[in-house]
């Protein structure tokens, strides 16, 4: 009876340690699934956040990398532009260094090149020195202040471009830059154009050798009264194929420069002779300038005067 008593007992306690056993081993499992559920979400939400920073990061710096592009492409220039650019440059320097008369390119300038190589300067020593007691001496007309130094292209005679020079009043140096600058672009043809010092301002000498000038401080031929040169307000071009005409008392022809008495005869028609339709007269007389040619006492077919 006793031992059936214990058995019992043993019964009763085995039951109790697998019933807690039980207890445990389910309890252990709960919370572990719980944790490794709360690590998996833990770590997925950690994986997602990591991602998507990389994701601003990578975006940023594409966004960065295509700003520095863009901003390159619109503050840098082509290299063949560039080039270009520098040759054309580089050529401008060289020709506002020539002197007058000389070389400045086989045919015509680009247009691009044309207009810086027109401009105007006051006369400073360099210059003065070189018309002092020539073109121009001490008088109470006309100071070197009120006189302009302009250096221009033009077309010549055989087809290329040239520098040329001239010395005019202040006042008409736009007007002047303009003409010879739409005569060189239309090809006009001129032969020379420097200083009137060149021939020692003897202007039929100057005339002579086919020179295009404007100042010059003298009166006109056979009187005391100053000609408009000795102001800078007058120019004579190409005068050897459009001279200064006048008939004498007695009759007979007076043509300045003499190699141009050939083409005093107005009525016929050769090369570099200005009239009515050629394009300087119609581009003095639109700026305000009167020609010579329409003059009923002589005939001065080269001069312009404001």
């Amino acid at each position: 009876m006793k031992q059936k008593k214990m058995q019992k007992q043993r019964r009763t306690i085995s039951a109790a340690i697998i019933t807690a056993a039980a207890f445990l081993l389910l309890f252990f499992l709960f919370y572990t699934k719980k944790d490794t559920v709360r690590f998996l979400e833990t770590g997925t939400e950690t994986l997602t956040e990591n991602t998507r920073q990389e994701t601003e990061f990578s975006q940023q710096t594409e966004t960065a990398a295509n700003s520095e592009l863009t901003d390159s492409a619109n503050t840098s220039q082509d290299p063949a532009a560039l080039t270009t650019e520098t040759f054309i440059q580089q050529q401008t320097d060289r020709i506002r260094a020539l002197p007058a008369g000389e070389l400045a390119s086989s045919g015509m300038l680009a247009p691009e090149q044309i207009t810086p190589l027109f401009f105007a300067s006051a006369i400073n020593d360099d210059i003065l020195a070189r018309i002092n007691g020539l073109s121009y001496t001490e008088n109470p007309d006309i100071a070197p202040s009120e006189l302009s130094y302009l250096k221009m292209l033009y077309y010549g005679f055989d087809g290329n471009t040239y520098v040329g020079e001239m010395i005019v009043n202040q006042s008409i140096e736009s007007d002047i830059l303009q003409i010879f600058k739409t005569l060189y672009e239309n090809k006009y043809p001129i032969e020379k154009i420097v200083l009137i010092d060149t021939y020692d301002a003897d202007d039929e000498q100057s005339m002579e050798d086919n020179n295009t000038s404007a100042f010059n401080y003298r009166t006109i031929s056979g009187s005391n009264t100053l000609s408009n040169h000795s102001y800078g307000m007058a120019i004579d071009l190409n005068p050897k194929y459009n001279p200064y005409v006048k008939t004498a008392s007695d009759g007979s022809i007076i043509c300045q420069p003499e190699s141009g008495r050939e083409y005093a005869d107005r009525s016929r028609d050769f090369a570099y002779k200005i009239d009515e339709n050629d394009l300087a007269y119609r581009l003095f007389t639109e700026a305000g300038f009167t020609w010579g040619g329409s003059w009923n006492s002589v005939k001065d077919y080269q001069h312009f005067e404001k």
